[in-house]
């Protein structure tokens, strides 16, 4: 009899050492799924990004007929066919990922400066009428100092970027900075 009363405590006993160990497991696997979560979620939207820019930047390269404001207003030809501004293709080509994964989201496209190709490492600079610095904002349409994007003649370049802020859903709980900047430019040839 006092044997079995032993082996009742003894099986109360381990039940809860199971749930203590069960939680301490349960915590490190927890952690560990919800960083591949997110980690896995940032290089999507880094690999969408980075492709949105590069479609950019190849639909500005093939586009360079159509109007100097072509890259931020859509154009309409004679026949009434519309074509999409480069910055509208881009964030088209984005598939809505930038609605609730980067904030402060916005595109531009600019003819690049070949200076600063040269430097090392390269540097993608819009081009400015004077030649040298300071160089435009490349999101501000109104920027006096600001080169046409279309003026890029044959084997000059073309460029796109992608900008914004990326936030983590659970910064804190996985040792993460609350916000990750995205700038993701694509340059490519003109073909004009």
């Amino acid at each position: 009899m006092l044997t079995t009363r032993l082996r009742k405590n003894r099986r109360h006993h381990r039940r809860g050492i199971t749930v203590v160990e069960s939680a301490l497991v349960m915590s490190v696997f927890l952690l560990l799924l919800f960083g591949m979560f997110e980690y896995c979620r940032f290089l999507m939207v880094l690999h969408v990004t980075n492709n949105a820019a590069r479609d950019g930047a190849r639909y500005a390269s093939v586009n360079l007929d159509k109007p100097s404001d072509f890259d931020y207003n859509n154009y309409t030809d004679a026949g009434g066919t519309t074509y999409l501004s480069i910055q509208n293709y881009t964030t088209e080509r984005m598939g809505g990922i930038h609605v609730r994964n980067i904030e402060g989201y916005r595109t531009a496209c600019f003819s690049v400066d070949a200076s600063g190709l040269a430097l090392t490492p390269p540097v993608v600079q819009p081009k400015s009428k004077t030649g040298s610095a300071p160089y435009p904002d490349p999101y501000n349409n109104t920027d006096g100092t600001r080169v046409p994007w279309n003026s890029a003649v044959f084997t000059e370049k073309v460029a796109v970027v992608v900008d914004g802020t990326y936030r983590p859903v659970l910064p804190t709980f996985l040792f993460m900075p609350q916000t990750i900047r995205l700038t993701t430019y694509a340059v490519t040839g003109s073909e004009g």
